[in-house]
């Protein structure tokens, strides 16, 4: 009965082996009935191999069949087990990045614009034959189609196709071309940022517009120095959004094509028109981002105590931060949750902050979420003058929430309008996030830690553009490793003191020891 098994396993395994191998060649598609075919081979002849081990055993040691028939029978099917493995292995492919800032991998925001995509995406790279970004580029572009199926991409040396790269308007080698749904955009930059960048403007129906307010001595969009806010407009930019200035003095109002407005450290007061253009905004379902630094008369203070915001004049301190007694450190696993900080998985620093608190009077219509919270150990003083010394006696012993969101309690569901269909009340669509600090999203700041990665997750949220909030693409670079005082300390003094005293306690013992024998 074995024995008859046996022989049917081995003729069935032949059976699919072959049947796998004809479909594939011939048809291709689906993968999935190749690898069904493929996997039952595998299956039927290991079970005829397993089965004949004595016999292979047994023969082998035989000089008269050591190099007889069944010896290269065994030896042809362990080889075709192998292969068969190979194969299914071959498209079905399984990809593990062990590098420590995931260099090699895209990041979760591409990974979630690929899955989102509508219409297929055709990606053509012109390089030259010895083009060193010609090997970037088939990287990152087999990272795309390892997550999508509607990504496909050829490489062409435009040297031997000079019609197609004119009809491209090719001028120069390194230049990447993607079409989708009639739309194309041209690359000269390689980047998983730059490509992910070039998907999204390419996807989206219409560019939404956000609006960084100035005329009260904001960090400014044109400023490429440290105070400056140049290099969040060149990211927004790249993720397809068109950036503008509002002077709300001679505006009178916030433009109806604004997706979020952004109020970035100012330092000098809002007149009461400005105020009331910014409530009237909130009030009609706007997206308003406030960045607000300590120890600065805004006179916006009304304005988002309308809204459930209460901004007082303090400070918040932490002792153990490495970078500054006034720089709060928030590290990952530490943010309140919160879709911005969903999957946050970054260090975030904030140099000088106040703290953001809610209005207990609005709950009733209103929802507040803390995003920002400092640590343990810190403390929030209102003794902002001088010296800023901690008293416990008078200061407010942390966590303190010193960043939040604000929107309706509620969003009502859809009602009927005149024409039968159905729509919801725009207003109650409002949301509103503060943050008491905007040093953190200045230029010398937003490239250090996950900085900008926040901000961005910020915007992303209020402009309902959900599928960007996640890790920006990353880059192999050095890491910037924020350590408390408290970890400076413990570092010394364990590698340096003690682990070399243990060491040395050690020898001495094991010499005593040997002295004595």
């Amino acid at each position: 009965m074995k024995r008859t098994l046996s022989i049917v396993s081995g003729i069935l395994g032949a059976v699919c082996a072959f049947a796998g191998l004809f479909h594939f060649l011939i048809w291709g598609t689906p993968v999935w009935a190749v690898t069904v075919l493929e996997s039952a081979a595998v299956i039927f002849l290991s079970f005829f191999l397993f089965t004949h081990f004595e016999l292979v055993k047994d023969f082998s040691t035989r000089r008269s069949t050591k190099f007889g028939v069944n010896s290269f029978l065994m030896a042809g099917i362990f080889v075709a087990i192998i292969a068969i493995l190979n194969f299914i292995l071959a498209r079905h492919e399984v990809r593990f990045d062990l590098s420590g800032t995931g260099a090699f991998s895209i990041s979760p925001q591409t990974v979630s614009v690929l899955q989102n995509l509508k219409n297929e995406v055709k990606v053509i790279g012109f390089f030259g034959e010895q083009s060193n970004a010609k090997r970037l580029a088939k990287d990152i572009l087999d990272n795309y189609r390892y997550e999508t199926d509607k990504v496909r991409y050829e490489v062409i040396d435009p040297d031997k196709k000079p019609t197609l790269a004119k009809q491209y308007g090719i001028t120069e080698y390194d230049t990447v071309v993607i079409e989708s749904g009639g739309q194309k955009a041209t690359l000269r930059t390689i980047s998983e940022e730059e490509i992910t960048g070039a998907l999204i403007r390419i996807s989206r129906e219409s560019k939404k517009t956000f609006y960084f307010v100035e005329g009260h001595g904001e960090h400014s969009l044109d400023d490429p120095e440290r105070n400056g806010f140049s290099f969040l407009k060149d990211s927004l930019e790249k993720q397809g959004f068109s950036v503008k200035k509002l002077l709300l003095l001679s505006e009178k109002k916030v433009p109806d094509d604004a997706a979020v407005v952004i109020i970035g450290g100012p330092q000098r007061p809002y007149t009461e028109e400005e105020g009331a253009a910014l409530d009237a905004y909130l009030s009609r379902g706007g997206r308003l981002f406030v960045l607000v630094d300590p120890l600065v008369k805004t006179d916006l203070e009304p304005v988002l105590a309308k809204w459930g915001v209460l901004l007082a004049n303090d400070i918040i301190l932490d002792p153990a931060s490495s970078l500054g007694g006034v720089v709060p450190i928030v590290n990952p696993g530490t943010y309140p949750p919160h879709q911005i900080t969903d999957r946050f998985n970054l260090g975030t620093f904030y140099p000088v902050t106040r703290s953001v608190n809610f209005d207990p009077a609005r709950e009733g219509t209103l929802l507040f979420e803390p995003i920002l919270k400092s640590g343990q150990g810190t403390w929030l003083t209102t003794q902002v003058e001088g010296d800023l010394a901690i008293d416990p006696s008078r200061d407010k012993l942390g966590p303190i929430t010193f960043g939040g969101v604000v929107r309706y309690k509620e969003e009502p569901p859809p009602m009927e309008t005149g024409d039968g269909g159905k729509a919801v009340d725009a207003s109650k669509k409002m949301r509103l996030v503060v943050i008491g600090d905007a040093d953190f999203a200045t230029n010398g700041a937003v490239r250090s830690a996950g900085n900008g990665d926040l901000f961005q997750n910020v915007v992303s949220w209020l402009a309902e553009e959900e599928d960007l909030i996640s890790i920006r693409p990353q880059e192999a670079k050095t890491s910037t490793l924020l350590l408390s005082n408290a970890q400076h300390r413990f570092n010394f003094y364990s590698s340096v003191i003690i682990l070399p005293l243990a060491i040395l306690m050690v020898g001495l013992t094991v010499w005593r020891r040997r002295r004595r024998l």
